[in-house]
Protein backbone atom coordinates (compact mmCIF):
# COMPACT_ATOMS: atom_id res chain seq x y z
CA UNK A 1 0.00 0.00 0.00
CA UNK A 2 1.18 3.52 -0.63
CA UNK A 3 1.57 5.62 2.62
CA UNK A 4 3.16 8.95 3.00
CA UNK A 5 6.63 8.41 3.89
CA UNK A 6 7.70 8.80 7.87
CA UNK A 7 10.50 10.47 8.56
CA UNK A 8 10.61 13.42 6.30
CA UNK A 9 9.52 16.70 6.58
CA UNK A 10 6.61 18.12 5.92
CA UNK A 11 3.51 21.00 6.94
CA UNK A 12 0.57 20.38 8.37
CA UNK A 13 -1.80 22.83 6.41
CA UNK A 14 -3.90 23.51 9.78
CA UNK A 15 -1.57 24.53 11.84
CA UNK A 16 0.69 26.10 9.37
CA UNK A 17 3.39 24.60 11.19
CA UNK A 18 6.48 22.16 9.83
CA UNK A 19 7.38 18.74 11.20
CA UNK A 20 8.03 15.33 10.86
CA UNK A 21 5.77 12.75 10.35
CA UNK A 22 6.69 9.67 12.87
CA UNK A 23 4.06 7.28 12.65
CA UNK A 24 0.52 6.16 10.54
CA UNK A 25 -2.05 4.40 12.01
CA UNK A 26 -4.49 2.38 9.68
CA UNK A 27 -7.80 1.54 10.41
CA UNK A 28 -10.01 -1.85 9.14
CA UNK A 29 -11.62 0.97 6.45
CA UNK A 30 -8.07 2.15 5.36
CA UNK A 31 -8.24 5.37 7.22
CA UNK A 32 -4.23 6.77 7.38
CA UNK A 33 -3.54 8.83 10.74
CA UNK A 34 0.02 10.30 11.11
CA UNK A 35 1.45 11.65 13.90
CA UNK A 36 3.13 15.14 13.45
CA UNK A 37 5.57 16.19 15.42
CA UNK A 38 6.12 19.45 15.38
CA UNK A 39 9.64 21.45 14.99
CA UNK A 40 10.26 23.37 18.35
CA UNK A 41 10.83 22.95 21.94
CA UNK A 42 8.44 23.42 24.98
CA UNK A 43 9.69 26.79 26.29
CA UNK A 44 8.71 25.91 29.87
CA UNK A 45 11.16 22.97 30.46
CA UNK A 46 13.30 22.50 26.80
CA UNK A 47 11.51 19.06 26.12
CA UNK A 48 10.19 18.49 22.43
CA UNK A 49 6.25 20.14 21.92
CA UNK A 50 3.09 17.66 21.68
CA UNK A 51 3.28 15.76 18.53
CA UNK A 52 -0.67 15.56 17.47
CA UNK A 53 -2.83 13.31 14.97
CA UNK A 54 -3.78 14.19 11.64
CA UNK A 55 -5.17 13.15 8.91
CA UNK A 56 -3.16 12.47 5.49
CA UNK A 57 -5.18 15.66 4.35
CA UNK A 58 -3.53 17.74 6.25
CA UNK A 59 -0.75 17.13 4.64
CA UNK A 60 1.30 19.51 2.44
CA UNK A 61 4.83 18.28 0.42
CA UNK A 62 4.84 14.11 2.00
CA UNK A 63 5.53 12.14 -0.64
CA UNK A 64 3.57 8.71 -1.08
CA UNK A 65 5.95 5.10 -0.22
CA UNK A 66 5.34 1.60 -0.66
CA UNK A 67 5.07 0.09 2.32
CA UNK A 68 4.21 -3.66 3.42
CA UNK A 69 1.35 -3.31 5.63
CA UNK A 70 -0.06 -6.95 7.05
CA UNK A 71 -3.80 -5.47 6.43
CA UNK A 72 -4.91 -9.11 6.79
CA UNK A 73 -4.42 -8.91 10.86
CA UNK A 74 -6.88 -6.13 10.56
CA UNK A 75 -10.60 -7.52 12.02
CA UNK A 76 -8.59 -10.63 13.52
CA UNK A 77 -8.96 -12.24 17.14
CA UNK A 78 -5.11 -12.33 18.60
CA UNK A 79 -3.26 -13.22 21.58
CA UNK A 80 0.04 -11.10 23.21
CA UNK A 81 2.08 -14.30 24.24
CA UNK A 82 3.44 -12.36 27.37
CA UNK A 83 0.80 -11.28 28.99
CA UNK A 84 -2.18 -13.35 27.26
CA UNK A 85 -4.51 -10.06 26.39
CA UNK A 86 -6.59 -11.38 23.51
CA UNK A 87 -8.64 -9.36 21.40
CA UNK A 88 -9.36 -7.70 17.90
CA UNK A 89 -7.14 -5.87 15.69
CA UNK A 90 -8.95 -2.52 15.28
CA UNK A 91 -5.62 -0.69 13.64
CA UNK A 92 -2.16 -0.94 12.80
CA UNK A 93 0.69 1.52 13.80
CA UNK A 94 3.44 1.59 11.21
CA UNK A 95 6.75 3.39 13.49
CA UNK A 96 9.10 5.47 12.09
CA UNK A 97 11.87 2.40 12.53
CA UNK A 98 9.91 0.31 10.89
CA UNK A 99 8.63 -1.84 13.49
CA UNK A 100 4.87 -2.65 13.11
CA UNK A 101 2.39 -2.67 16.24
CA UNK A 102 -1.52 -4.06 16.53
CA UNK A 103 -4.04 -2.16 18.61
CA UNK A 104 -5.83 -4.90 20.11
CA UNK A 105 -9.66 -4.78 21.83
CA UNK A 106 -10.66 -7.68 24.02
CA UNK A 107 -14.00 -8.10 24.71
CA UNK A 108 -16.74 -7.20 27.46
CA UNK A 109 -16.30 -4.82 30.14
CA UNK A 110 -14.49 -3.79 33.54
CA UNK A 111 -15.88 -5.60 36.63
CA UNK A 112 -15.06 -2.83 39.03
CA UNK A 113 -16.20 0.15 36.67
CA UNK A 114 -18.61 -1.40 34.20
CA UNK A 115 -16.37 0.29 31.18
CA UNK A 116 -15.27 -1.16 28.17
CA UNK A 117 -12.08 -3.02 28.71
CA UNK A 118 -9.05 -0.44 27.73
CA UNK A 119 -7.41 -1.68 24.45
CA UNK A 120 -3.62 -2.12 24.10
CA UNK A 121 -1.34 -1.88 21.74
CA UNK A 122 1.64 -4.84 20.94
CA UNK A 123 4.35 -5.38 18.55
CA UNK A 124 3.32 -7.53 16.03
CA UNK A 125 5.91 -10.04 16.95
CA UNK A 126 4.49 -11.05 20.17
CA UNK A 127 1.52 -11.83 18.86
CA UNK A 128 -0.08 -15.29 17.98
CA UNK A 129 -2.90 -15.63 15.52
CA UNK A 130 -4.33 -17.29 12.19
CA UNK A 131 -2.89 -14.17 10.36
CA UNK A 132 -0.24 -13.32 12.12
CA UNK A 133 2.77 -13.21 10.42
CA UNK A 134 5.05 -16.07 11.50
CA UNK A 135 9.12 -15.88 11.89
CA UNK A 136 11.95 -18.20 12.18
CA UNK A 137 14.19 -17.40 14.99
CA UNK A 138 17.03 -15.99 12.63
CA UNK A 139 14.35 -13.90 10.99
CA UNK A 140 12.74 -13.00 14.16
CA UNK A 141 16.15 -11.64 15.67
CA UNK A 142 17.14 -9.66 12.35
CA UNK A 143 13.30 -8.05 12.22
CA UNK A 144 14.37 -7.35 15.99
CA UNK A 145 17.71 -5.97 14.85
CA UNK A 146 16.55 -3.89 11.82
CA UNK A 147 13.23 -2.42 13.34
CA UNK A 148 13.49 -2.33 17.19
CA UNK A 149 10.21 -1.44 18.56
CA UNK A 150 9.42 1.20 21.15
CA UNK A 151 9.17 0.07 24.80
CA UNK A 152 5.82 1.23 25.90
CA UNK A 153 5.78 1.89 29.51
CA UNK A 154 5.73 4.65 31.56
CA UNK A 155 8.96 6.33 32.68
CA UNK A 156 10.89 5.43 35.99
CA UNK A 157 10.03 8.19 38.51
CA UNK A 158 12.06 7.88 41.74
CA UNK A 159 10.62 8.37 45.28
CA UNK A 160 11.97 10.67 46.99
Amino acid sequence: MKLLKLGTIVRDMATRLYGMLTHVQIAKDGSEFYNFQPKGLNLEDGTPVKGIWVTHDRICDGKRVDVDMPMELLGTVVEDLASGYKGTVTSLTLHIDGCIHALVQASGRSKKTGNAVESCDFDIRRLKGKKVPVFTEPELKKSILDRPSPILTEAYTPRV
